[in-house]
Parts: C-alpha cells; sequence; structure tokens
C-alpha cells in the first residue's frame, strides 16, 4: 500500500526519534503494527524487505520440515519462528503445518495430484531415510496435538 520511498522516509523519522503517533498521523498509517512490521523487515532483510514486491519465493520440503520441527522443539511462536528462519510472514509457517497435518505437504512441489509423475521410480537409500524421518515428524506431530485435543476436553463419563 505504501511506496517504499514513504516507508523508508518514516522509518528514517522513527530511528531519529520521531514518535510513532506523530508519524501514523502525517503519513495516515492507521495502526503502529505496521511502522514496526517495516521495522522488523528492514533489521532482517535491509532495504529490499520494504518492498511490495510479490514475488513468489518457493521453499522446498526440506526446509519446511526443518522450519516446523524448529518451532514445534523450541515451542515457539510464529513471528518467532519467522524471525529465526529470516521469513517474511508467520502465517505462511502455520499454512505449512496445517498442510503437513491434513497431508496436503508434497515433498514434490505444490503441484496437484492429478499430475504425471514424471520422476524416476526407483529411490535410493537416502530418499528413503529421508521420507521416513519426515513422516516420523509427522506421526509425532498428530498423535501430540491429540494428546492436546484429549487434554482441553476431558470425556465424561456416563452412570451406569
Amino acid at each position: 500500500m505504501f511506496p517504499v520511498e514513504i516507508k523508508r522516509e518514516v522509518l528514517s523519522k522513527f530511528l531519529q526519534g520521531t514518535s510513532i503517533s506523530k508519524l501514523m498521523k502525517d503519513y495516515h498509517i492507521k495502526g503502529s503494527a505496521t511502522i514496526y512490521q517495516w521495522y522488523e523487515h528492514f533489521k532482517m532483510f535491509g532495504v529490499a524487505g520494504l518492498s511490495n514486491a510479490s514475488k513468489k519465493t518457493y521453499y522446498d520440503y526440506s526446509f519446511k520440515i526443518k522450519v516446523i520441527k524448529w518451532r514445534q522443539f523450541h515451542q515457539a511462536s510464529y513471528p518467532v519462528t519467522a524471525r529465526h528462519f529470516k521469513l517474511k510472514n508467520p502465517v505462511m509457517i502455520w499454512d505449512w503445518e496445517r498442510k503437513l497435518i491434513a497431508g496436503r505437504l508434497n515433498p514434490k512441489g505444490s503441484g496437484s495430484s492429478k499430475m504425471t509423475d514424471k520422476t524416476p521410480k526407483n529411490k535410493t537409500i537416502k530418499q528413503l531415510q529421508t521420507e521416513n524421518e519426515l513422516l516420523r515428524v509427522r506421526v509425532a506431530y498428530l498423535e501430540k496435538l491429540k494428546a492436546l485435543a484429549q487434554k482441553k476436553s476431558p470425556t465424561k463419563k456416563k452412570p451406569s
């Protein structure tokens, strides 16, 4: 919504000590979180982090699993995990987890399952070991999720 030049100008004034409320009023910014988000993106990615370019970045399956495992192991929030892996959008991690649970996070990319598979059918030992590890992660995640769900809603026993 805001051009890069405006974002840079706002951040420059912010870093010089201008109050958030004054910046919001002067530049017609609706919420302070917007400025803080620009600041975080600037810290992580430099000026390039302020661009509005909607260039889509594709992450491979192993990276997505690595991010999900790290978040679970450290019990970190989505924004903390996004900062750790230098990802702009924490919602992306949430989406990856939901797809993993639903069985829609595919190692072969985001293509439709109806598309023909042109990869060779014979897998190497290393590929099988990687796939096995990923399946173990998925099972552990689903078991933990099930345990949490049972913990939240204890079953009521009917009197005999």
